[in-house]
């Protein structure tokens, strides 16, 4: 992480937009009447989507010859490893498609699941824009319990094992002592959000100073630690939160080994890259040197950076193509046992293999399909989809009962293998 290419600040102003404008990104690249495919490694909604979107309508404008740039969503089922396999395997190099994601797939325990079938070392990286570190926050009502293994753990919501910022309390638990014990299956930031105002979990992280700075504001939280950011070759504090410390300053006094240093940077090295673009590595460089001449124009627009500060982060940096692609390697230059490291703590923490543990949920069905094949369900700051089959044992009123019998409105407990698969639903 030490290594890692320096961030670039953007300043409305400072880098000289309206240049870039002025010209084609390159003289021998044409894209006018051509329709462009944005692949975007999320659902609609999403961070990574709203990223994309708002980047894909200046990318039009800075593109040579203002083509129509057409966004397609790979949101479920893996989405966003199936982008990844899509750009590496599928995409033609006709400089006609390009791609939005996240540092989830970049991060090399995501290249260990047999579904990965790409390598992000051999991607053309047009840029990228990051918007702070994450900053882990807990309950004040909960601060106390977190180094007294005698009271009950302090619940961290998770949406799975894969985000980077989960390092922070996996090595706080293991390094430090902290007293926890983790909740996944969240859906995001807004659902961990209501969560934790409502005291079901007691702490998560996030890059959305909004987010964070609201729960302040509200007495709700305080804040515990940092990722920090990449400036000038250096890890540094978050400037919006300076007197927050860094978990890599907290690890330095504690003395961690050199495996344990390695398994952590593995996890959390993709975070300094953050939401990226890039092509796939067939592309012809001129088509490539045209889209990263026209990315740095278009983050770098005074119109793109005032919504970009009200809708994602007041801090946001942008980080040149060439810089990313040094960054990833980087990143993958951790030997298999740090990353058997970072995985063995995922296990021990019960933040590995989601498909296959067992969750129990309470809520209320709010819609049914399929003739009861397709359970939804809400409650206690959470909801979810559930795949109801022939196996799913069903009691209504303390009495077994077919699919037919579920409606919506009634309360029940739902046991879940994985994130869908429902082994039980028991309604009153």
């Amino acid at each position: 992480m030490h290594n890692l290419t320096s961030m670039r600040a953007i300043a409305v102003g400072a880098i000289a937009a309206a240049a870039l404008a002025g010209s084609p990104a390159s003289a021998d690249v044409s894209l006018k009447g051509k329709k462009v495919q944005l692949v975007v490694a999320s659902g609609a909604g999403g961070g990574t989507d709203r990223v994309g979107r708002l980047i894909s309508q200046y990318m039009k404008k800075y593109l040579p010859g203002n083509p129509t740039i057409v966004v397609k969503n790979m949101g479920t089922g893996g989405g966003k490893i199936r982008a990844a396999n899509y750009l590496m395997n599928k995409v033609k190099g006709d400089g006609q498609t390009f791609m939005q994601s996240d540092n989830t797939v970049l991060q090399p325990s995501t290249l260990r699941r047999k579904s990965a079938r790409y390598d992000p070392r051999k991607f053309h990286f047009l840029g990228s824009v990051n918007r702070g570190g994450s900053v882990l926050f807990i309950r004040k009502d909960a601060r106390k319990r977190l180094t007294d293994k005698s009271a009950k753990p302090v619940i961290v919501a998770a949406i799975s094992g894969t985000r980077s910022w989960q390092a922070m309390p996996m090595w706080g638990a293991e390094h430090l002592g902290w007293n926890l014990r983790w909740i996944p299956g969240y859906r995001g930031s807004g659902q961990m959000n209501k969560a934790i105002r409502q005291g079901e979990v007691d702490a998560f992280a996030t890059n959305n100073a909004y987010l964070i700075d609201a729960l302040l504001k509200d007495g709700v939280t305080e804040l515990l630690v940092q990722d920090g950011q990449q400036m000038g070759g250096k890890l540094v504090r978050r400037p919006t939160y300076k007197s927050t410390a860094t978990m890599t300053e907290n690890l330095k006094k504690k003395g961690i080994s050199k495996l344990a240093w390695q398994g952590y940077r593995s996890m959390t090295g993709s975070s300094g890259v953050d939401k990226w673009m890039a092509m796939s590595p067939n592309t012809p460089m001129d088509y490539v040197k045209a889209y990263r001449k026209a990315y740095a124009a278009s983050v770098n627009d005074p119109a793109f950076l005032k919504i970009a500060r009200k809708q994602f982060s007041k801090e946001i940096f942008y980080i040149p193509g060439t810089e990313v692609a040094a960054m990833v390697k980087e990143i993958h230059s951790a030997p298999s046992s740090a990353l058997d490291y970072a995985d063995n703590l995922k296990v021990k923490y019960g933040l590995a293999a989601f498909k296959n543990k067992i969750y129990v949920r309470n809520g209320k069905i709010t819609k049914i399909k399929k003739g009861g094949k397709d359970v939804r369900w809400k409650g206690a700051g959470n909801k979810g989809k559930l795949k109801v089959g022939k196996k799913t044992e069903i009691f209504v009123a303390g009495s077994k009962a077919k699919r037919k019998a579920l409606k919506v409105g009634m309360k029940c407990t739902f046991k879940v293998k994985g994130m869908k698969n429902a082994l039980k639903i028991d309604c009153k």
